[in-house]
């Protein structure tokens, strides 16, 4: 247990790390500081001078896409984990199962037939 305490540590370290990097890489450049004075006045009202513009880019465009990006990275490792665990082979992929096909029966069905209706799209 006391092993497993700093390599949680270091994976949410790498994981801000990223998401950090994340917010502050894009077309407009925004520096870390601009990005953690964002967060600040959003969510704890530091009342930092800030270009609206950066502001705007960081909180409304970058941060949700970091956010659902992060989430979707830990959705499908749940998956793979699960995956692993009911087959008990950690070399366990989706097309062992099919999983992969009928994926692709569900989204051909959707794109070509309409099936779903509203219920079901793709993007």
């Amino acid at each position: 247990m006391s092993r497993l305490l700093p390599l949680g540590a270091f994976a949410l370290l790498a994981l801000s790390l990223a998401m950090l990097a994340g917010i502050a890489i894009g077309e407009t450049p925004v520096s870390a500081e601009v990005v953690w004075q964002v967060l600040a006045n959003h969510l704890w009202q530091a009342g930092y001078p800030l270009d609206p513009i950066d502001a705007g880019i960081v909180w409304n465009y970058r941060l949700p896409r970091t956010l659902v990006a992060a989430a979707c990275g830990a959705g499908l490792a749940t998956c793979g984990v699960v995956l692993q665990a009911l087959l008990r082979n950690p070399l366990a992929e989706p097309y062992l199962l099919g999983l992969s096909a009928g994926a692709s029966t569900g989204a051909v069905a959707v794109g070509l037939l309409g099936l779903g209706g509203a219920a079901l799209s793709l993007s």
